[in-house]
């Protein structure tokens, strides 16, 4: 019994994977897309191989940009994450690892660099509401679109916000809970709101996972 449950569970697989192969843009060797997620505008996104999407992870690429969103080889976007580039884009880097109920909106443009981990509950946010006016609504105002930029090898703690406009440099930490509101250069220790820079990775004195709430696992792991 067992081992029919086993077949019929990697049919179905297989079959949704066949599925996402015909409509996405491109979809590399070896991926994992578990039930649940789900593609608005697939012919836009571009999944690597041995990639892991995971349940109720949703992707939207209603944007011009080709392709809207570029999922590089050996990714793994935990359950739970939004990804949006309306008319915008969202670039993630090899080996990269989105935890869960991240949101990252790309309607500025995001580019994430390889080997980035980015810790549960973060927000990646590339647009703001044009405020300057009292008399009409904020919503009605348009919008501030600038572009975020994390170099390869960052690391984002546990419910971390990065504003519009934002490069964090190779190499940087970022805090748990910390509000990114202005560029961090490469290698440095960021926290607190607004983030400001505590130290360098290029002392000798280091820091531990407990002081920036990531959970210290592995990557690929499910």
């Amino acid at each position: 019994m067992a081992s029919i449950k086993t077949a019929i569970r990697n049919s179905y697989g297989m079959l949704r994977h066949a599925f996402w192969r015909r409509r996405l843009g491109s979809l590399g060797s070896c991926p994992d897309i578990q039930p649940g997620a789900h593609f608005e505008y697939p012919g836009n996104i571009m999944v690597g191989e041995k990639c892991r999407i995971a349940r109720q992870v949703i992707m939207r690429a209603n944007t011009d940009e080709q392709p809207g969103i570029d999922v590089a080889n050996d990714v793994c976007v935990q359950e739970n994450v939004l990804i949006n580039a309306n008319r915008g884009f969202v670039s993630i880097g090899h080996g990269s690892w989105i935890g869960p109920c991240s949101v990252i909106s790309g309607n500025g443009g995001v580019d994430i660099g390889e080997n980035v981990m980015i810790a549960s509950h973060c927000a990646i946010n590339t647009v703001s509401h044009n405020n300057c006016r009292t008399d009409i609504p904020m919503r009605d105002q348009g919008l501030n679109c600038a572009p975020v930029l994390i170099g390869d090898d960052v690391w984002i703690g546990i419910g971390a916000i990065i504003l519009q406009g934002i490069q964090i440099g190779r190499g940087s930490i970022i805090g748990a809970g910390a509000v990114v509101t202005r560029d961090i250069p490469p290698f440095s220790i960021a926290m607190g709101t607004p983030a400001r820079v505590t130290g360098s990775r290029l002392h000798p004195d280091c820091v531990n996972e407990a002081d920036f709430g990531f959970e210290s696992l592995d990557i690929r792991a499910g």
